[in-house]
C-alpha cells in the first residue's frame, strides 16, 4: 500500500510555491466536478504520486461567448508561462486608445479580463447535486477563495493542524468541505457563487475506502496538464478575430488555423464566481496609433457595435508592435 509521507508533502508544497504550469493538450472538461450550484460538497484532495510537483496546476485564461457561434470559448493565457498574451494586449490597447468608443471599452472590460484558476484531483465523497460522482475521482477547478483555504492548510496559519493530512486517504486524513452560496454585493444586484465558508474538517475515515483501495484511488487521477493547452500567438490572434470580432477571414498574417476551444456549459458555469475574476495585471503602456475606422456594423450574436474590417485588422496588427 502506498503511504503518503511528510517528504512527499514538502515536494508538493515546494511546487505550489513555485507556481509553475507546464504545456498540455486539450482540456478534459468532462472530468470536472461542478461546484457552482449552492450546496455542501465533500472531497479529499489527491496527490500525484507519480509526479508530486504536478499535484496542482495554476493557470490563467480568457473566455467569453463567441460573437460568431454564441458558444462559450476559452483560451489559456500565455502569461501562465510568463509569455506575452495577445488577449491582454488587445484589452489594454482598446481601453487606452483615445479613439475607442464607450461601447468598445465597456465590451473589452466585460469580456477580455484575465481569469485565474487552479485545478487538483479529488476523491468525491459527497456531491449533493450529482450523487453519481460519489466514490469517483474528479478534477476540482477553483478560484482565489478556495485557493486561500488550501494555501493556509499547506503552509499558512492552518498548516500545523492540517498539512499532509489534506492528502491522506486513511482515517488520519481531512476532508475539504466546499460550501457554495449565491451572494450579491448589494440588494438587487446579480448574484455570484461564493466559497468563503468552505473549510477543511477534522480527521475521519472515508466510508467505503478500504486500505486495499487506496493505491487504486491514487492511480486513478486525471492529467491536469490537459487543462492548459499552450497555443501560439498566431492561434490566439485567430481566436480573437473569429470569436471576439466575428471576422474569421482575418485570422492571422501566417494563416494559422483558429483552434478555438469550446467548453461545456458545466465548465463555463464555474466562471461565475467573483473570486475568479482577475484584475488585469501590470502591462507596458500601449502607444496610441490613429486608425481610420470604417462604418460600424452590429454583431449578430451580442448586438454590440464593433468596427468594420479595416479597424479589426489594425487592432490585431497593432499587437505586433507592443
Amino acid at each position: 500500500m502506498s503511504t503518503f509521507n511528510a517528504k512527499m508533502f514538502e515536494s508538493i508544497k515546494d511546487a505550489v510555491d513555485a507556481s509553475k504550469a507546464k504545456q498540455g493538450s486539450g482540456a478534459q472538461y468532462k472530468n470536472l466536478l461542478s461546484i457552482s450550484t449552492p450546496g455542501l460538497y465533500l472531497v479529499r484532495l489527491l496527490p500525484n504520486m507519480a509526479d508530486l510537483k504536478n499535484t496542482f496546476l495554476h493557470y490563467f485564461h480568457h473566455g467569453w461567448p463567441s460573437i460568431e457561434t454564441g458558444q462559450y470559448g476559452s483560451v489559456v493565457s500565455p502569461s501562465t508561462w510568463g509569455e506575452r498574451c495577445p488577449v491582454s494586449e488587445l484589452y489594454f490597447k482598446i481601453i487606452r486608445n483615445t479613439e475607442s468608443t464607450e461601447k468598445e471599452v465597456a465590451r473589452a472590460k466585460e469580456l477580455l479580463k484575465r481569469k485565474e484558476n487552479w485545478v487538483v484531483n479529488v476523491y468525491v465523497i459527497n456531491d449533493p447535486i450529482n450523487p453519481d460522482n460519489n466514490g469517483t475521482v474528479k478534477v476540482l477547478r477553483y478560484g482565489r477563495q478556495i485557493d486561500k483555504i488550501i494555501q493556509s492548510a499547506l503552509s499558512g496559519d492552518d498548516a500545523a493542524e492540517f498539512g499532509p493530512k489534506i492528502f491522506d486517504l486513511s482515517e488520519n486524513g481531512c476532508n475539504l468541505r466546499i460550501k457554495t452560496e449565491l451572494v450579491s454585493d448589494q440588494p438587487g444586484a446579480p448574484k455570484f457563487s461564493s466559497y468563503t465558508q468552505s473549510r477543511f474538517m477534522s480527521p475521519c475515515a472515508i466510508e467505503g475506502m478500504a486500505p486495499a483501495n487506496i493505491d487504486e484511488t491514487y492511480a486513478a487521477i486525471h492529467d491536469l496538464q490537459s487543462f492548459a493547452e499552450h497555443k501560439t500567438v498566431d492561434e490566439i490572434k485567430a481566436f480573437i478575430a473569429q470569436h471576439y470580432f466575428g471576422e474569421a477571414a482575418v485570422a492571422t498574417p501566417t494563416g494559422a488555423a483558429a483552434t478555438a476551444e469550446k467548453i461545456t456549459a458545466a465548465a463555463a458555469a464555474e466562471d461565475n464566481s467573483a473570486d475568479e475574476e482577475d484584475v488585469p495585471y501590470d502591462h507596458p503602456p500601449v502607444s496610441e496609433k490613429k486608425t481610420e475606422a470604417k462604418a460600424e456594423v452590429k454583431a449578430p450574436a451580442t448586438g454590440e457595435m464593433v468596427a468594420a474590417d479595416d479597424k479589426i485588422k489594425n487592432l490585431l496588427a497593432g499587437l505586433e508592435n507592443l
